[in-house]
């Protein structure tokens, strides 16, 4: 939700937009990305999402199911709602024969699964990752780890020029990491 956030451009013919978490600063920011989506992810558990933004729950359950949004389980009560597919893209990204660990934050899991799905282009719109706030020391080596993967795939990478590129862009190591895996590990589902 990073103030950049607010310089989407609309999406052109064909473009999807993928919106991910509690969809307020989508309200504060660039409402219309509310209309425009056509994913959107939260990788928290239901029990997180449902004490955290009760509300941001209830407008996941008022979707008319068009639309799929990811969740780490399949929530009945959510219309659309499939199973994101963290345990596949661990295998697919694997490293050192390990299932790949490096998902810091949601924008580390859609940037391997736009890889996954064959994107030819990411636009890396709200992302701040200001390198003096502490949450982001362990999320801007894997933000950067994640870009590298998507450029050396051949992939067209678009990085808003007012996010914090000054210091610490070095792309981290995926077997160095031993913290938890995002979403499945800091939040997981009972």
């Amino acid at each position: 939700m990073a103030p950049n956030l607010g310089a989407t451009p609309p999406p052109l013919l064909g473009e999807e937009v993928w919106l991910s978490n509690w969809h307020y600063g989508y309200n504060q920011r660039l409402p219309r990305a509310l209309e425009e989506w056509t994913r959107y992810f939260n990788l928290h558990s239901r029990k997180h999402q449902i004490e955290t933004y009760p509300d941001g729950y209830k407008w996941y359950q008022k979707q008319d199911g068009t639309r799929p949004i990811y969740f780490q389980k399949v929530d009945p009560t959510i219309p659309g709602c499939i199973a994101f597919p963290g345990p596949l893209l661990q295998e697919h990204f694997k490293t050192s024969d390990k299932p790949q660990r490096f998902f810091t934050f949601t924008g580390a899991w859609l940037m391997a699964l736009a890889m996954h799905e064959g994107f030819e282009r990411v636009e890396l719109w709200g992302f701040e990752l200001r390198s003096t706030k502490p949450a982001y020391k362990w999320e801007r080596p894997c933000f950067f780890y994640w870009v590298k993967q998507l450029q050396d795939a051949g992939i067209e990478v678009m990085i808003p020029p007012e996010l914090d590129m000054t210091r610490d862009t070095e792309a981290g190591d995926p077997n160095a990491y031993v913290g938890p895996l995002y979403g499945y590990e800091t939040k997981p589902e009972d």
